[in-house]
Parts: C-alpha cells; sequence; structure tokens
C-alpha cells in the first residue's frame, strides 16, 4: 500500500469458512445454504481478526485459531438457520448455550495407538 502497509494473503474458503458453514448447517437441521448463511459466515471470520492482525494488514485470522474460526462461522450460521426458521434439528435446550452446543458437537482428532506395543521374547 501506498502508506506502507504489506497485506499477506492466505488461503481462506477451504480452510476457514467451509468447515464451519458445514458444521452449522448440520447442526441446525437446514435444508438449504442461504445466501445470507454465506454472509455471515464471511462476516464472522472477518469479526474474528485482532487489531494487530489488523494493523498488520492481514486479512485472516492465524492459522493456529482455525478451530475456534470454525466454531464462531458455525454459531453464526446456526442463528441465521434459526432467525429464517430453518433451524430444524435444534431444540430450546441447544439454543441456550450455542457455544457449549456446539463445541460440544466439533470433531476432536486425538488418535490412539492401533497396536498394542508389547516385548515378545523368545
Amino acid at each position: 500500500m501506498k502508506d506502507g502497509r504489506t497485506f499477506y494473503p492466505t488461503q481462506c474458503n477451504n480452510m476457514f469458512i467451509f468447515p464451519g458453514i458445514g458444521l452449522g448447517v448440520t447442526l441446525a437441521g437446514a435444508k438449504t445454504v442461504s445466501d445470507r448463511m454465506l454472509y455471515v459466515a464471511a462476516e464472522a471470520l472477518a469479526n474474528y481478526l485482532t487489531e494487530d492482525e489488523l494493523a498488520q494488514g492481514k486479512v485472516f485470522p492465524n492459522q493456529s485459531t482455525i478451530r475456534d474460526v470454525s466454531k464462531k462461522v458455525a454459531i453464526a450460521v446456526i442463528e441465521e438457520a434459526v432467525r429464517t426458521n430453518q433451524a430444524s434439528g435444534l431444540g430450546e435446550k441447544d439454543l441456550e448455550d450455542l457455544n457449549a452446543f456446539v463445541t460440544k458437537k466439533m470433531y476432536d482428532p486425538i488418535y490412539v495407538p492401533l497396536v498394542e506395543k508389547r516385548t515378545i521374547s523368545i
């Protein structure tokens, strides 16, 4: 930029947006993904940026925050589904604390060993 700032483009849709949209739509039980859902997903991503990241000219948050970004995107999509009466898969209890509900439903990639380690002596 003319003012000396540098912008750092990074990959966005496949990494930050689509996982959260998929999670939100699935949890909400929505039958369609509306244009407004895409908009609120992009808005949730943009709002996740810190002041420091903005000052550095970054347009996406650090990749280490991807799970939390996906959660924020999912919550935004669910809220839009609720607003437009598309959230057929949610009960009142689920809506009481969307953050906790979405966190509980997120896949956590923790793997256990498939082969038991043992020593065999003959």
